[in-house]
């Protein structure tokens, strides 16, 4: 073998290793891409499911045991104690462990436990998948102004806003080299929703 068959040979393993890299570089960008759409479509199924578990549970702990009419929003739960109620037996808040693990024989312990929507402020669960692992949810429940949605309101009203935000390492980009919070971070899907209790009417 004389020395221009040796310069092809390597010239020939030069670029069968560039267009190796070429090709793995693709399945790569590829794969993370299909990954992150799985995620996203996941957290959307997922959050959609916990805004519909909310949203069939009572206004508040006051309106499922008597009616509320306009000029008496102040009977509803004050915004400072949104959350499980303490003086219930047995205790919303020990009934239901913070973060929620999946349970095998019910779907999670809220469901059953929480009867009014605010009962789920600050509320964590996770939630595993097969195929992407664990997705973290985290649920926000406020009082806002009837004529703005999007204003947070101190005093009680007939609006509650419910904010479901789901996080997992796959809606992080590829190229942030940030940490990975389960509960806090840059990265995230959120759907909202809000709840009108008309029951006066």
């Amino acid at each position: 073998m004389n020395t221009g068959q040796v310069l092809l040979i390597i010239a020939a393993l030069v670029v069968l290793s560039f267009v190796t890299l070429a090709i793995n570089s693709m399945l790569l960008s590829k794969t993370t891409t299909i990954l992150q759409s799985e995620a996203h479509l996941t957290a959307i199924s997922i959050a959609q499911s916990m805004i519909d578990e909310i949203m069939v549970v009572g206004y508040d702990s006051a309106t499922n045991r008597n009616r509320v009419y306009p000029g008496q929003e102040t009977k509803l739960t004050p915004s400072v104690y949104l959350g499980p109620e303490t003086d219930t037996s047995p205790s919303e808040v020990s009934a239901v462990t913070i973060p929620e693990l999946p349970d095998t024989t019910i779907a999670y312990k809220s469901a059953i436990r929480y009867n009014d929507i605010d009962d789920y402020n600050n509320y964590k669960r996770y939630y595993y998948s097969p195929s992407l692992g664990t997705f973290t949810v985290v649920d926000s429940v406020f009082y806002v102004l009837f004529t703005d949605p999007n204003t947070k309101s101190n005093t009680q009203t007939f609006f509650k806003k419910v904010v479901v935000t789901v996080r997992h390492p796959n809606l992080y980009p590829p190229d942030e080299f940030q940490s990975y919070d389960l509960w806090r971070g840059q990265f995230y899907l959120q759907l909202s929703d809000v709840a009108v209790y008309r029951r006066y009417f």
